[in-house]
């Protein structure tokens, strides 16, 4: 086929049937238009005439398109003048074999070359804006090129032998430490080179912007005090890693000493300082309760006027928007709310508070606690005992009448109440529940004393699991609904219906159990069996409640017991690769990555207990 070059209007250009792209022919048009506007044609199109004066474009749909595009936005004339290569018109198998070897016959820049050409850029001076301009695409592409340039030679050239994978290259972003990069990729054995463990390498000595401290902070406060974030370009939902600890951790000091000493001034006898919340040491202490006082009718006219307004303000917002003046109005009424509660002098003093982080970096305050040795006990050292006679004057009687005579009342007592259910039941949950939620217990005339098992003491990762934060969430729950004077405990169980005495019985008893094994196996063997039956006869599921991690597990067990719980929970391959970790530390987080989400169990919590 005969071939001229000339210049034709691209008003006089048309696609041509025989183009062989039919599928994503406008992909990336955008990119290409601003292309050909900074750099020009680069790439002749191949066109055909036809009997209307017009000229079909056989080689170059793509190329047209964006010429399209570039006239529809105003910058180049309708008769823009376009370069192409005529073709004689010829048979139709022809032009199509002619389009086909120009979409096929073309090998793609490999995307190393294209990372360090985009590098070159830079170092000749085109910034990353101007380069993303010229070429269409978003900055955020650009600098993500820019960064995978930047990676250790060594490794781009794994990469560009195929020993490398895109993803793994990647993760070594996150750190611009050469030695570090190449230390990881080369030491490490072939199983361990996930990105998701490289990245964990890389900012070990860092901490997660997701930590709790991190959130407590926010990256404006900590880089306002002069730290430094890595943020990953490849991961932007993440918050990034917080580079200098130390910093971080001098922050969460200041603003939590800062925190105590507010809540000092308002009169609280201590006030101690968690990093991390811990149910189980909260859970030692005892309880005191404000009071609420009456609003005033200023504040019942505020806060009615706040709640129209709150209403008005929900029903003319759609499903997603968000309304700054909601917000205010919402944290008046909260405010007016928590106005209500009183705490007397007298109880501040005798009492404190504890300040903790949650999980979400949110700052937790709980006031009211008595610690165990501040706890009244109503003990009488009398030798002698008083009763009252009928004429109102003390008849002295010796300790040995006295016992005689209460053990008779006692007797009496057993046979009838062992005939009324419920008035034992009143009984019975009276005298647990006085001895669990109040300070001084109320006296009480049956002697069942539950003494409440804290699994928790001396085991840090039992204070922080699941398991705690939801007994924690019941016990604040029957604390707001019981009295707040433990006189009052019998006359608010006999008024209540037998759902809510059977269910603070309940309560009351799963703070009595213990079925923790001591060192050297101390513990009574019937006991044990008996909770193992009683797991199962409450649908006890202990995957919905542990998992196993470093320190829940893999960092307390032997290199041979980390990899049986491999190969049960994972396989016997997983576990064959991970034997050949160099160190216990190295096996034990990669055991973690591959157990997550993994429904496994170690002997002691199955269902079905092992020997």
């Amino acid at each position: 086929m005969s071939t001229q070059l000339i210049t034709i209007a691209l008003s006089s250009l048309i696609r041509a049937e025989a183009n062989v792209r039919k599928t994503a022919t406008h992909a990336d048009i955008g990119q290409l238009a601003a292309s050909i506007e900074a750099h020009g044609l680069l790439e002749n199109l191949i066109v055909t005439s036809l009997e209307d004066g017009h000229y079909a474009v056989v080689a170059g749909g793509r190329r047209l398109a964006a010429l399209g595009l570039l006239r529809d936005q105003g910058k180049i004339e309708a008769d823009h003048p376009v370069p192409c290569q005529v073709r004689e018109p010829g048979e139709a198998r022809e032009l199509f074999e002619l389009s086909l070897a120009e979409n096929v016959i073309r090998a793609p820049l490999h995307p190393a070359d294209q990372f360090e050409a985009f590098r070159d850029l830079q170092l000749q001076g085109l910034g990353a804006e101007e380069t993303a301009a010229r070429f269409g695409m978003p900055v955020s592409t650009v600098l993500q090129r820019l960064k995978l340039a930047a990676v250790s030679p060594r490794l781009l050239a794994e990469y560009r032998e195929e020993r490398m994978t895109l993803e793994q290259l990647m993760a070594f972003t996150i750190s611009d430490d050469i030695d570090a990069q190449e230390a990881i990729w080369f030491d490490l054995p072939h199983y361990d080179r996930t990105p998701a463990y490289i990245r964990r390498l890389l900012t070990r000595s860092q901490v997660e912007g997701r930590d709790r401290r991190a959130r407590f902070i926010g990256s404006e406060a900590y880089e306002a005090a002069g730290g430094i974030i890595a943020r990953d370009l490849f991961q932007p939902e993440t918050d990034g890693y917080f580079s200098d600890s130390q910093l971080l951790d001098r922050l969460v000091g200041e603003r939590l000493a800062a925190e105590a000493e507010a809540l000092k001034a308002e009169g609280w006898g201590w006030v101690d300082v968690c990093h991390e919340i811990d149910y189980g040491h909260l859970g030692r202490f005892g309880r005191v309760r404000p009071v609420e006082r009456p609003l005033s009718d200023e504040e019942e006219a505020r806060l009615s006027a706040l709640a129209t307004r709150y209403d008005e303000l929900v029903s003319a917002l759609d499903e997603d928007e968000q309304s700054d003046e909601l917000d205010t109005v919402t944290a008046e009424m909260q405010a007016i709310q928590d106005g209500r509660v009183v705490w007397s002098e007298d109880v501040k003093a005798n009492a404190g508070a504890v300040l903790s982080l949650d999980y979400t970096g949110a700052l937790v305050v709980t006031r009211g606690l008595v610690r165990p040795e501040d706890r009244q006990d109503d003990v009488s050292g009398n030798k002698k005992s008083r009763r009252a006679n009928g004429n109102g004057a003390d008849d002295i009687l010796s300790d040995t009448l006295m016992a005689e005579l209460t053990a008779h009342r006692t007797a009496a007592l057993q046979a009838v109440l062992a005939t009324k259910p419920d008035q034992a039941l009143n009984a019975l949950v009276v005298a647990m529940a006085s001895r669990l939620f109040y300070s001084l217990p109320v006296p009480c005339c049956i002697d069942v004393r539950p003494v409440p098992t804290d699994p928790s003491h001396g085991r840090d990762t039992v204070g922080a699991s699941p398991a705690l934060a939801e007994l924690m969430k019941l016990t604040e729950a029957w604390s707001e609904r019981l009295p707040d004077q433990p006189g009052d405990l019998l006359t608010w169980v006999m008024d209540a219906d037998i759902e809510t005495k059977l269910d603070l019985l309940a309560y009351c008893t799963a703070r009595t159990v213990n079925a923790i094994v001591l060192p050297n196996g101390q513990a009574n063997g019937g006991c044990i069996e008996q909770s193992h039956r009683l797991a199962e006869s409450v649908g006890l599921d202990m995957t919905a409640w542990w998992s196993p991690t470093q320190a829940t597990y893999f960092s307390r067990v032997t290199r041979e017991q980390i990899g049986k719980a491999v190969g049960e929970a994972v396989s016997k391959r997983s576990a064959q690769k991970l034997a050949k970790a160099k160190t216990k530390k190295v096996m034990a987080e990669e055991a973690e990555r591959l157990m997550a989400g993994k429904a496994w169990l170690p002997a002691p919590l199955r269902s079905s207990p092992v020997a």
